[in-house]
């Protein structure tokens, strides 16, 4: 009870002193009235100490009925004048940590605009689709074609039949040695006379997709090679792709064009037998050109969408063995935020947001072979043999040959650049030719496991032929789920609302309602105070 009649005693002293020095204040104005018309200097002084009055009756006023932690004390009567300072440096320090604490958290949302997270461990393998498939023989070159064509090729005069073995090998473009220029000169001539070119040399002399892809079972059904498997031109030669449909056209036969499908496949459970399997024939008696000393194959795994090239998850399958390829793929999406945000910020590119040259939709490692093809565009002054062209450019022959096999090591190299250190790899800050990282994408990561092949399996298919050499190949998803990845901006208006309210508030105590409480003093409380005088 005592502690109340002191509070009591407290408040109405308080008051007191509150309307004493009210009434201080309007003597003050009264004086400053009376001697308003003394001079322009001292009216002006006048209205100055007018607004500083105002002002500093409106401050003690927000002080004292504000819910900010700390202010009520600067302006209490009832501690001492030590206490006040304070209590004054304690929120003025607080006003700094505040500000300092924001500003901090705002230069993270502006380095770091957009974060990559795992949305799900659990997302269903049948929303992803099926990588493709390029298989790719060790040998470029079939002997029996080659002896057919030198058998069948004229010669111009004076020159030695032999010229025409380094021809051949020619079509490899081997990048560990150059030919003269007295050799090229031969070979254009050789070419000119049987009105070739050295890309229609190459595509005469690969081996053919069917002669080594013998059987083809997909979802585990028996199924036409040549409906599954197309041939198309790479940076390895001529090579067997499927489920590839990254290129303007395609090379299916006109006869089955129909059943191909317009999208990539997708299947809908996992193991070998969900996959695909396919009896791959390195046909060894018909070996003449091959960087490898073995037998076999080089199979490329990436996305339907992407060139095969060094950037594909890469296996090697060998004769007389059974390979099992064991996919298990991360999908990465960007949300509509992304989508919205500028190009600056994002610093990603979705597929149809730029067009590619001769592919069909964008992607990062399109886009940087596309910028090494350019590069040898610049640097040759035409275009490699097994990129699409629409005639636009001329196509890279013999007497350009030395130049391609210079172009060749670009694609090996990270920026696509001869003679950088590592150290100016490390700092550049973007890649060539404006190529950005892709906001959406589908990563294949591959197993592989091997086992010598019994060929007692091919005992009641006499069709097939002589299988001690053959290869059996499985490609298929290891789990019926996998990881998806969800790229989404730092902080919308809403995580970053929450994250200054929090600061502030945890400071602070600062709240919209305070923010109002500060608007409402400065503003509508003179108003209001002015009304109720009158």
């Amino acid at each position: 009870m005592g502690f109340k009649k002191r509070r009591i005693f407290d408040l109405r002293q308080v008051q007191a002193q509150q309307l004493a020095k009210s009434a201080a204040l309007s003597q003050r104005r009264n004086n400053l009235s009376s001697n308003h018309s003394q001079s322009p200097m001292k009216s002006a002084h006048h209205q100055f100490w007018k607004i500083r009055e105002w002002f500093s009756e409106n401050m003690r006023n927000y002080c004292q009925t504000t819910s900010l932690h700390g202010f009520s004390y600067i302006t209490r009567q009832d501690i001492s004048h030590q206490e006040r300072l304070f209590w004054l440096m304690v929120v003025i320090l607080a006003i700094i940590t505040s500000i300092v604490l924001v500003v901090v958290s705002l230069y993270w949302s502006q380095e770091t605009p957009t974060v990559t997270v795992i949305e799900s461990s659990h997302f269903p393998t049948w929303n992803i689709p099926f990588p493709a498939v390029t298989i790719c023989n060790f040998n470029k070159i079939s002997k029996t074609k080659a002896l057919t064509l030198l058998d069948q090729m004229n010669i111009p005069v004076g020159v030695n039949k032999s010229e025409l073995h380094s021809l051949f090998n020619l079509t490899l473009l081997p990048v560990d040695s150059m030919i003269s220029n007295s050799s090229l000169e031969i070979y254009d001539r050789i070419l000119v006379l049987n009105n070739l070119t050295l890309h229609g040399l190459t595509q005469q002399l690969s081996p053919d997709c069917m002669d080594m892809i013998s059987s083809c079972i997909w979802k585990g059904i028996n199924t036409r090679c040549d409906s599954l498997f197309q041939r198309i031109d790479t940076m390895e030669g001529q090579c067997c792709t499927f489920n590839y449909f990254g290129g303007i056209t395609n090379n299916f036969p006109e006869k089955i064009a129909y059943q191909v499908p317009k999208r990539p496949y997708r299947v809908t459970g996992c193991g070998y037998p969900t996959g695909l399997s396919v009896l791959l024939n390195p046909m060894v008696s018909d070996y003449y050109g091959t960087f490898f000393s073995g037998f076999g194959f080089r199979l490329l795994l990436h996305d339907s969408y992407n060139f095969p090239d060094e950037n594909s998850e890469t296996k090697v399958v060998t004769s007389t063995r059974e390979s099992f390829v064991r996919i298990n793929p991360e999908s990465t999406y960007a949300t509509n935020d992304i989508r919205r945000m500028d190009l600056s910020l994002r610093n990603c590119l979705f597929g149809s947001e730029r067009t590619m040259h001769g592919l069909r939709r964008y992607s990062f490692i399109n886009c940087m072979f596309e910028c090494r093809v350019r590069m040898t565009i610049d640097h040759c002054g035409c275009i490699p043999p097994y990129v699409y062209n629409n005639g636009s450019y001329k196509v890279c022959g013999v007497l350009e040959a030395n130049c391609m096999i210079t172009s060749k090591r670009l694609f090996s190299h990270a920026l696509a650049n001869l003679n950088i250190s590592l150290s100016i790899v490390r700092e550049t800050a973007s890649f060539p030719c404006g190529c950005l990282p892709d906001c959406q994408s589908n990563h294949y990561v591959s197993e592989s496991t091997m086992g010598r092949l019994d060929m007692s399996y091919f005992s009641n298919r006499p069709t097939l032929g002589n299988t001690s050499d053959r290869i059996l190949l499985h490609v298929f998803f290891s789990d019926l789920m996998s990881t998806r990845f969800r790229t989404d901006i730092f902080q919308n208006w809403l995580s970053a609302l929450a994250s200054f309210g929090g600061l502030l508030g945890l400071i602070m105590g600062f709240s919209i309602v305070t923010a109002f409480e500060f608007f409402y003093f400065l503003t509508f409380r003179p108003v209001f105070n002015y009304i109720n005088r009158d």
